[in-house]
């Protein structure tokens, strides 16, 4: 995050002053969970995913990018179901966002409200690159983008 300093001069009567330094810090509004309903996940199986991107600032973000890395580059475990995203702001439902399924799979015009919270529930599905085994896991990366925003805003699952 960025650190600010500021310090006043008071001139008065010919004199002047320095204020005493006032530091503070510049914290982004914008956070993301991202959340896979299921515990586990077997080839071939459906896996539902939960976005939850959160405003604590006052002013709604809007034009906003959401990309999933699917797990991976092109050999991503995991494939979108297609038709199966739905979005949410404050809890309403929203007209289905534009979908690019990938990998990796992009979600655009996406607005989050002020003092708000826009989510996007999906499925993917495990595919032949999803470890078969036992203790195989699915790392897969959200990163949210545009919007204004001065830096990405990333979630794990």
């Amino acid at each position: 995050m960025a650190i600010f300093t500021n310090q006043a001069t008071l001139v008065y009567n010919g004199g002047s002053a320095n204020s005493n330094i006032a530091v503070g810090e510049i914290l982004e509004v914008l956070s993301a969970d991202k959340t896979a309903v299921e515990g586990s996940y077997a080839p071939g199986e459906l896996v539902t995913y939960v976005i939850t991107i959160r405003n604590t600032g006052t002013a709604a973000f809007t034009g906003l990018t959401v990309t999933d890395d699917l797990g991976g580059g092109a050999n991503a475990p995991l494939t979108y179901e297609a038709g199966t995203v739905l979005y949410f702001a404050n809890g309403v439902l929203q007209a289905t966002p534009t979908v690019t399924a990938g990998p990796p799979l992009v979600f655009t015009g996406i607005t989050v409200p002020g003092n708000g919270d826009a989510v996007l529930v999906y499925q993917a599905r495990a595919n032949s690159f999803a470890a078969p085994g036992v203790d195989g896991t699915i790392t897969n990366t959200v990163t949210i983008t545009g919007g204004g925003l001065t830096a990405p805003v990333t979630a794990t699952e």
